[in-house]
């Protein structure tokens, strides 16, 4: 980890570590180097991805400072706000 993210609040929130999936068509396709896909859609928070690990520092920063509920504004069909909400209910925050 980059040694400035170390010292930062963190919880964690999804199921690591995630797995490696082989891409083995996309390397065929390519003609022949190996490919690995890191499969965050696997982290377990809803539809996973990044959002799960941006969301465990946002977090543990809100719940530092006394934050008993999470509120977040995007489109109506926001994986973001999704991941938000599932995210602070698992931390017993009202989203």
């Amino acid at each position: 980890m980059i040694p400035a993210i170390e010292n930062l609040p963190r919880i964690s929130l999804g199921f690591y570590p995630t797995p490696l999936s082989e891409g083995r068509h996309l390397s065929a396709v390519l003609g022949g180097p190996r490919i690995l896909i890191k499969r965050d859609d696997l982290s377990g928070l809803a539809l996973g991805g990044n959002k799960c690990r941006c969301f465990e520092f946002i977090l543990a920063e809100a719940k530092k400072q006394g934050a008993d509920a999470v509120i977040g504004t995007a489109g109506s069909q926001s994986n973001w706000c999704l991941q938000l909400a599932a995210a602070g209910q698992k931390l017993g925050m009202k989203a």
